[in-house]
């Protein structure tokens, strides 16, 4: 398996919405400053990643996808991915946090339908932003981004923000730009190509090739010692017997 690395986009984009309307655009963790990236930030993002994968993989019913995600962004990052896409961000370091719960009966038919829409419920995304006076200031996003499927590839796909609740600069610059988001596509094809770059490959690349060591070798190695073990006890048998009628 390929050593794990962090990637540029969160699994699903209800994070990733948010990331993009705060202007981290360039979603590569960086040492942050005065917001510090939290111990565990990675791990929760993984062990995300890896439950979203197995749901892929697997495509069978089960229990909702439950699962934390948190990613710190450096102002730096931010900024100079904010200005790829023409956007001013004013702003310091960021955080943000989200608990995703979805039914996995919304899931599966993305990977097997023909056509498939899938409609995120309500997520709530909590975020902290730094203002220049270094404080950092709550902001909290309603979004429930919605994503349209085709033989299992995403092609279309709206942020859908619904209510942005914060400091007034900050909120006005995340309603703007899910405005051009979802008006004019500004981030529409980096989103999309994260999706599909994250079904179609990281998941069977880091998390299909075990599952598949596990269970095709295995059972191949079980029978292959099994059929030795079982003629090596088949010849002392008749020597046993042969000295059993000598005696």
């Amino acid at each position: 398996m390929a050593p794990r690395r962090d990637r540029k986009a969160p699994p699903l984009p209800g994070l990733t919405a948010v990331a993009v309307l705060v202007g981290a655009i360039a979603l590569h963790t960086a040492p942050a400053r005065a917001l510090e990236i939290l111990p565990n930030e990675k791990a929760g993002r993984e062990a995300c990643e890896k439950r979203v994968c197995e749901i892929i993989l697997k495509k069978n019913e089960g229990p909702p996808l439950v699962c934390n995600m948190t990613k710190t962004w450096d102002r730096d990052k931010i900024k100079k991915g904010s200005n790829k896409k023409r956007i001013t961000w004013g702003f310091g370091d960021a955080r943000c946090s989200l608990t995703l719960n979805l039914d996995r009966s919304l899931i599966l038919p993305a990977l097997t339908n023909d056509k498939y829409t899938l409609v995120f419920p309500p997520q709530t995304i909590n975020c902290l932003i730094e203002d220049e006076e270094k404080k950092a200031k709550p902001l909290v996003v309603i979004a429930a981004p919605k994503v349209k499927f085709k033989d299992g590839q995403a092609y279309k796909v709206w942020l859908n923000v619904q209510d942005v609740e914060g400091e007034g600069l900050v909120k006005n610059l995340v309603w703007s730009v899910s405005k051009l988001a979802d008006g004019i596509g500004i981030f529409h094809s980096d989103t999309v190509k994260s999706i599909n770059a994250f079904v179609h490959k990281t998941c069977p690349d880091e998390f299909g090739k075990p599952v598949e060591a596990m269970s095709k070798p295995a059972a191949k190695g079980a029978s292959s010692k099994s059929e030795p073990a079982k003629s090596e006890a088949a010849k002392p048998a008749p020597a046993r017997q042969e000295r059993a009628t000598a005696n």
